[in-house]
């Protein structure tokens, strides 16, 4: 694999080969429900071996069962290091092959966002749980997956390495205007940070990195209510099948690497989902800024650059 570079958007329209990741293992963080539940079915049909973590164990033990042995659950929480570690760890011991191939960093919340709620009698401490399961979880997922990388791969490039990848899931809110709610998508955004980031250093040792940001799918991340609001309005969804679709998209194309992907309606994309191609600067100040940067930082800056 070579350094990034950008190349214009993935078609997302056209036919894929999920042959090609038959056979390897993955991870999906928050895996017992809603879009990782759809991740976890749609890389078991895919032939590809499954742990998943969740906090919630009636559904993960449900679902596991489901698969018959396809998919293995860990209780997770994503917050804990001890437990995501528990969780590589135990997906290498089940792989087929002793190596992680796949990581889906998909743990999030949407909880009441106290940083805009005012109180007449003055300020309090608000509480930043949604950062420590979308941020801290997705960078302790990040870690491990880049580690386990590095440590099956090396840290240069060969033709022996393997195909591996890291999925982070962002969300439509890292691209758009939420009102009154600035805590989740500061952590949305601070997902393509990371990904920005790692995609210029993939090369190094054989991995890959891309987003993918969901529009408004129901799961359980918000309130039944919620939901019942947004569609009486007539906003069309995203749903979970096309997520799982965008995902071994992604998967079975080695050249895939630095890109976020939207899961749309079906209105905008004839799949449920497309690449934004908003994460590259074609020309002007920001892309001459970027090539300084790039041509110019020292080693310490960036891991190997």
């Amino acid at each position: 694999m070579s350094g990034y570079k950008h190349t214009g958007p993935v078609p997302c329209d056209t036919d894929f080969d999920v042959s090609t990741v038959n056979g390897k293992t993955a991870i999906v963080t928050g895996g017992a429900n809603g879009l990782g539940e759809a991740y976890v079915r749609a890389l078991v049909q895919a032939g590809i071996s499954v742990c998943f973590g969740d906090l919630d164990v009636e559904r993960g033990n449900k679902l596991e069962n489901e698969l018959n042995g396809k998919a293995k659950f860990v209780k997770c929480d994503t917050t804990n290091w001890e437990d995501q570690l528990n969780l590589f760890e135990t997906a290498k011991a089940l792989s087929p092959s002793s190596k992680i191939h796949y990581a889906v960093a998909n743990a999030g919340i949407a909880a009441k966002d106290e940083v805009f709620e005012y109180n007449e009698f003055g300020p309090t401490k608000p509480s930043l749980k949604t950062v420590e399961v979308n941020l801290h979880g997705a960078l302790y997922t990040t870690k491990l997956s880049t580690h386990y990388f590095i440590k099956q791969n090396g840290k240069q490039p060969s033709q022996e390495q393997e195909d591996t990848c890291l999925i982070l899931i962002g969300s439509g809110a890292a691209f758009l205007d939420v009102a009154r709610g600035p805590t989740y998508p500061a952590t949305k955004w601070a997902i393509r940070g990371i990904m920005h980031s790692l995609r210029r250093t993939a090369h190094y040792y054989g991995s890959r990195v891309n987003v993918i940001s969901p529009w408004y799918v129901k799961t359980k991340i918000l309130a039944e209510e919620a939901f019942e609001q947004v569609k009486s309005k007539g906003v069309e969804f995203a749903t979970t099948e096309d997520a799982g679709s965008c995902l071994l998209r992604i998967l079975s194309d080695k050249s895939v690497n630095g890109h976020s992907f939207f899961l749309s309606a079906r209105k905008w994309a004839s799949r449920g989902y497309l690449d934004l191609d908003l994460e590259d600067y074609e020309d002007g100040l920001l892309k001459e800024i970027q090539n300084d940067q790039l041509a110019n930082a020292p080693p310490e800056a960036g891991l190997m650059i």
